[in-house]
């Protein structure tokens, strides 16, 4: 019987060794450890902060006091495990679409998380969360649920027009939204991308919505920062 690899490298006992840095979150100051190693590994924003002659580096302290704790959980976690903990298993008392919406929102602010932290695989990963998540029917109604108002304008809200999700969520919308999914409430530019599309006769049949072409790509201002930080000494 097949299964996955149960072994890997030797230097793998590496990245649970050496200090951790303590990350303070929100505005109460929730305190999470993560190797340095591992979390300097993947975000360059942290890669960055540890590498110069600064305070945080020092003290291997940052303080996050703008962002959510509970989605610097999630990151934490990806770290770690390579999984985005955000499916709702017991909800018995909720109906599937606000279960999908609460999944949608969490991945949302996924995304927003790992463009503030310049970590572009948690982003990729998050977009691979929400096209599961789409065409994932749901247990009680079989049916698959598009992403909600809430996630939408959180998404748009928090990023820039370039934003790889901002296509991804237009995308899903195009051929298979009804009346009554308009709102005055959504914004303004996600409304102007789904009617352009509509136009453009641009449909994208669902079989056809592939994760990687909405991954998102290190800049070019963030490739000349690796290449800088990996030449200092």
């Amino acid at each position: 019987m097949a299964q996955s690899a149960v072994r890997s490298p030797k230097d793998d006992l590496q990245r649970l060794r050496g200090p951790t840095v303590k990350i303070m979150v929100g505005a109460s100051k929730k305190p999470f450890h993560v190797h340095e190693s591992i979390i300097c590994t993947s975000s360059l924003f942290f890669k960055m902060a540890m590498s110069g002659p600064w305070k945080e580096s020092e003290e291997h302290t940052i303080e996050l006091p703008e962002d959510d704790p509970i989605t610097f959980a999630v990151y934490s976690h990806w770290l770690y495990y390579a999984k985005i903990p955000v499916i709702v298993e017991d909800a018995a008392n909720e109906k599937p679409s606000q279960v999908s919406a609460q999944e949608y929102n969490d991945l949302a602010k996924a995304y927003v998380l790992g463009d503030k932290l310049l970590d572009v695989k948690f982003q990729n990963y998050a977009i691979d969360a929400i096209i599961e998540r789409r065409f994932t029917p749901d247990a009680k109604t079989g049916k698959c649920y598009l992403p909600n108002r809430q996630s939408i304008n959180y998404t748009y809200d928090n990023t820039t027009e370039s934003a790889t999700i901002r296509k991804l969520f237009v995308d899903m919308y195009v051929g298979n939204m009804t009346p009554g999914w308009l709102s005055r409430e959504l914004p303004k530019d996600f409304l102007f991308l789904l009617l352009r599309a509509v136009i453009e006769k641009t449909f994208v049949l669902s079989e056809n919505i592939k994760a990687s072409d909405y991954y998102v790509h290190s800049s070019t201002e963030e490739k000349g920062l690796k290449r800088k930080l990996e030449a200092d000494p």
